[in-house]
């Protein structure tokens, strides 16, 4: 799994606080993986958690949009679900 592109709003610094409500955009490339075989099942789990807002799966690309709050949730974090979903 690998980030194919990044997007973010507001200070990210690593320095920095970043402010509540902040989103981040990231898509993930899901290639090489189980999980674009059952794309409800890992977005249902992923919308459950908090500080995640958006979590959408292309079955034709592989691919898989998320939205958070990176002042609530990390990035490393939310691949270590998804690896641990595709087991």
């Amino acid at each position: 799994m690998r980030i194919v592109a990044e997007a973010r709003t507001g200070r990210l610094d690593a320095e920095m606080p970043v402010p509540m409500g902040q989103h981040a955009r990231v898509v993930l490339d899901l290639s090489g993986t189980r999980l674009v075989d059952r794309p409800a099942f890992l977005e249902e789990r992923l919308l459950k958690t908090r500080g995640i807002f958006t979590a959408e799966i292309n079955v034709f690309s592989n691919r898989m949009i998320i939205e958070f709050d990176p002042s609530i949730i990390s990035l490393d974090k939310i691949k270590a679900m998804i690896k641990a979903a595709d087991r």
